[in-house]
């Protein structure tokens, strides 16, 4: 999955389902499928750390995270391992490239009189969702920090066909085209909007607008499986409410 960062500089911060046919995907407020609890696979998460410094030694960026590894020698076990370490190697190049181009932001921040206590950077937290006969499924949860108020998080999740150790998209979990998964997608987003709730933490705009908003949003990716048998789609902050929304969701039970 892809990382999301936004860049905005200061000018106050980084101002960060429907009943569905076919039977397909059923909206989560039905009764969710049976899935056994069971841990399947016994998990280490493993820690990383750098600190990226300027010549004179300041730290200016500092990334730390927890990545997993499934401690099992199947060939299915390998085969997710392989995808997990690809994930945390894309990350640790990231933040490389990160790290040198924001690098002259910090030096511009400390020689304006912004204070140089507090460096850039990045962490992630890592969360298994669904470890059972059925699915493996785990949230890398980021938070960038590149000054003002505050960072801001975004999420890379992995789901995985615990038998097989094949790594899995939406539209592969359903068994349906990624059009058809994300036009169900789509109708379970509408669906929470015209409940009217405030609590949902979407945008104050009109059915059109928000209809207009979700049109082109891809959820193939942007998911991960719970234990009970839910598939939990999740939109960024700032994509459909405001940053103190934070992933908006909707979830639907795995058929």
């Amino acid at each position: 999955m892809k990382l999301r960062r936004s860049m905005l500089k200061r000018l106050g911060a980084i101002a960060f389902a429907a009943v569905l046919t076919a039977g397909i995907l059923v909206p989560s407020v039905q009764q969710a499928s049976a899935a056994t609890t069971t841990k399947k696979y016994a998990v280490e998460k493993v820690s990383y750390s750098k600190n990226y410094k300027l010549d004179d030694g300041t730290t200016y960026f500092s990334v730390k995270g927890k990545f997993p590894t499934i401690k099992d020698d199947s060939e299915e076990a390998e085969k997710m391992n392989t995808a997990l370490m690809k994930e945390k190697n894309r990350i640790i190049k990231s933040w490389k490239k990160q790290a040198a181009e924001v690098k002259q932001d910090y030096i511009d921040e400390v020689n304006a009189g912004y204070s140089s206590d507090v460096a850039f950077g990045d962490e992630i937290q890592c969360k298994i969702t669904a470890n059972n006969e059925k699915y493996f499924s785990v949230i890398l949860s980021g938070y960038t920090y590149l000054g003002g108020a505050h960072g801001t998080p975004y999420r890379s999740c992995l789901t995985f066909d615990a038998k097989t150790g094949e790594k899995l998209t939406a539209a592969k979990l359903f068994g349906i085209s990624k059009k058809q998964l994300n036009n169900k997608v789509h109708k379970l987003y509408l669906a929470k909007f015209d409940k009217n709730n405030p609590n949902d933490g979407f945008y104050p705009v009109t059915r059109k607008e928000f209809k207009e908003d979700i049109k082109n949003m891809n959820f193939n990716t942007d998911f991960y499986v719970k234990d009970n048998g839910k598939a939990v789609f999740y939109a960024d902050p700032y994509a459909l409410g405001p940053y103190a929304a934070g992933f908006i969701q909707v979830s639907a039970t795995i058929k």
